[in-house]
């Protein structure tokens, strides 16, 4: 009976360990960031419920379910950057995919869209493409000018997303809107840079990364930070 009092002790020890070692890691950290960090050490980061889940209840990330990236760009948006319209789709795309949503593989979208000859089809991608939900991002403005200024640069974007679920209807692919959100962004978030500190182009590029990262963000979770 001893003998096994000392080994249950010993097990309950070597459980205890990581726990003991999370404490005193953090044992001389001030103030509150304390339990901060103690939460993550021992529960991990926290995460933020995306405004889709919010909103419907639905969870794409890790599931069955699949979705198609679209997205309509006016050809006047596009500046510095000709292929604004694919590049935000497969932006957008890969960010879903990287954060484990089925999306629809961008090059395959790109290829359909280009067939069709338009990209703002949401009927014709349910129907064309076998997922549950068609996921449509309308960009209104795409502009890297501080306003009133020809010195500094800015990003300012806006337009609207929507989330259509798919649903069979007399057999047919019907998709019926289940979200919709107005968005806008500005990069950098705190103040302009100088025109002779980088080329437009690449300002343009920095620009849509961080708008592809914000977009994304509405569909997975993330950490309470991100986009700050």
């Amino acid at each position: 009976m001893d003998g096994y009092r000392r080994a249950y002790r010993h097990g309950a020890v070597k459980r205890l360990a990581p726990l003991l070692l999370a404490i005193g890691a953090i044992a001389f950290v001030p103030g509150c960031s304390l339990y901060v960090m103690a939460g993550k050490m021992i529960f991990g980061d926290p995460q933020m419920t995306p405004e889709f889940t919010m909103a419907t209840g639905v969870r794409l990330t890790g599931g069955d379910l699949s979705t198609v990236v679209i997205a309509r760009v006016p050809s006047y948006l596009s500046g510095e950057i000709a292929t604004l319209e694919s590049d935000l789709i497969t932006g957008i795309t890969s960010r879903m995919q990287q954060q484990g949503i089925a999306a629809t593989d961008a090059d395959t979208v790109i290829d359909w869209i280009d067939e069709r000859g338009t990209s703002d089809d949401v009927e014709g991608a349910a129907a064309h493409f076998d997922v549950n939900y068609v996921i449509h991002f309308e960009l209104e403005e795409f502009a890297n000018l501080e306003e009133k200024s020809t010195a500094l640069l800015r990003g300012r974007a806006n337009g609207t997303v929507r989330a259509y679920k798919v649903e069979i209807v007399d057999q047919k692919r019907v998709p019926r809107m289940v979200f919709e959100r107005e968005f806008q962004t500005r990069h950098p978030r705190q103040q302009p840079v100088s025109v002779g500190d980088v080329t437009r182009t690449v300002f343009a590029r920095r620009h849509l990364d961080q708008l592809c990262d914000d977009l994304a963000r509405k569909f997975h979770p993330h950490s309470p930070g991100a986009g700050i």
